[in-house]
């Protein structure tokens, strides 16, 4: 990255070193791709492993337009959390706390969507990496295996850095990655399947259909709420405006517009680049369920099994083993990045809230623990049923959600200079997709007074 010294009338205080971001690709992958891996590995265990091959068992491939539309409609808001954080230096979060009414309610509930929703969260995806585990070390139970899961992930966190659960998590992306894509081109779904399915269009109103898409609009790609966690995230890496008020300087004075302006392309950058890559994978689960699973689709009985069958069509028994421990590694994967940025978030939260000066390090701590321990009850509660589970912590999160698409929208429009403000058609997509949104949150909540699903 270059290093350009700003030219100012005052003394060489009022003149920061700025270092604006790699524009080329590879100087891009190397500086900057990072944040929004952490991010697509949070909706990966739920939606791409577990609720893309449900759904695809069901319904073929009438299940990727369901998710083009979700994507369409989720994806403004976290690029208003995008546009916010790298256009002002601030997790999104921080500006929760202008929104109108009480003081800090906005950061509150924040703070309530990743104690309880977030657990909800941890235990769904985490007994889900346990059942599969257990395909593959039967001797051992699934509870057993959580508890052991859930323990490694909490030391994970407590001891590793950013940047080191950053690169490992990108190696468990790109194995299953590859994994998942090649499976499509080997396997494909026959043509006549794709036809059958493709534009037939499923019983709308049944309470299976309305079910599984409020999980789906509550998971895919992930809940918007994680628009505050990859705001955790980037701000980790102590870059763009993020640096400049480490200096004491004002992102929003118009010497820095160019420098903000480019860090903004590249934080958008970063998050289309996961956003593309997470709706590759999640159709390319779909369709394998296509070929596969369809009509049957994984229960809650034998989902590791049914799963870890996917690719054995194309490539033969030994797969299973391969897809077993890929979406093991998935899920786990997901753990960690829920533990870590649940606490994060929290931890960046309470001394807003509070008003006062903490020690966020000593509070994550706290809360990765806290998390931790809590993550049994929903367990206790529900039941030992991953694809129960899993639908209904991601119907919950529909409902949670719509909060953050409408609190960033807010806080883009109060605290953004003109210059970084969204034109006119910006605007309309973002009013259009809102609705959409609050739509994906009445159905969860309808899912969740067992209306529906």
């Amino acid at each position: 990255m270059a290093t350009v010294d700003t030219e100012t009338e005052g003394t060489a205080e009022e003149s920061p070193d700025l270092n604006y971001p790699a524009e080329d690709w590879a100087g891009f992958i190397k500086n900057h791709l990072g944040p929004s891996l952490m991010w697509a590995l949070l909706g990966i265990g739920g939606s791409h492993i577990v609720l893309a091959p449900t759904f695809g068992g069901l319904y073929g491939v009438f299940g990727v337009w369901v998710v083009a539309i979700i994507f369409l409609a989720k994806y403004g808001g976290w690029e208003l959390g995008i546009r916010y954080n790298y256009g002002i230096g601030r997790n999104p979060v921080e500006g929760y706390g202008d929104l109108p009414g009480p003081d800090h309610w906005g950061q509150v509930f924040t703070m309530l969507v990743y104690l309880v929703g977030w657990t909800v969260i941890l235990a769904s995806v985490g007994f889900s990496a346990a059942t599969f585990l257990s395909a593959l070390i039967p001797s051992i139970t699934a509870i057993q295996l959580y508890i052991g899961l859930i323990a490694f992930a909490v030391a994970l966190t407590m001891v590793s850095t950013y940047s080191w659960i950053e690169n490992l998590m990108k190696i468990f992306v790109f194995v299953l990655a590859g994994l998942i894509v090649l499976g499509v081109f080997v396997s494909p779904p026959a043509p006549s399947r794709v036809m059958e399915t493709a534009f037939t269009v499923p019983d709308l109103t049944s309470p299976v259909f309305l079910g599984l898409f409020a999980a789906f609009a509550g998971y895919a790609p992930t809940g918007l709420s994680t628009t505050v966690t990859i705001g955790s995230w980037s701000l980790a890496k102590k870059e763009g405006a993020r640096a400049l008020r480490r200096q004491d300087y004002d992102p929003t004075d118009e010497r820095f517009q160019e420098y903000i302006a480019s860090w903004m392309r590249t934080g958008t950058r970063d998050f289309r680049v996961a956003f593309v890559f997470s709706f590759v994978l999640i159709v390319s689960m779909i369709l394998l369920a296509t070929a596969v699973l369809f009509p049957k689709p994984p229960q809650d009985a034998n989902m590791a099994i049914a799963i870890g069958s996917i690719l054995q069509e194309g490539f033969g028994e030994w797969t299973f083993y391969v897809v077993v421990a890929g979406a093991f590694a998935a899920l786990f994967s997901t753990v960690v990045t829920v533990i870590d940025g649940a606490a994060r978030v929290n931890a960046d939260t309470l001394p807003l809230v509070l008003e006062r000066e903490m020690d966020t390090d000593r509070l994550r701590l706290g809360f990765i623990l806290l998390m931790g321990t809590a993550s049994i009850i929903p367990i206790l509660v529900i039941g030992q049923l991953p694809v129960t589970l899993m639908v209904f912590s991601a119907a919950l999160m529909a409902i949670l959600q719509v909060f953050f698409y409408f609190a960033n929208y807010y806080i883009v429009r109060k605290h953004l200079p003109a210059a970084f403000q969204p034109d006119r058609v910006h605007t309309v997509y973002y009013i259009a997709t809102m609705v959409l949104v609050a739509g994906f949150g009445v159905m969860g909540g309808l899912s969740r007074l067992g209306l529906v699903g």
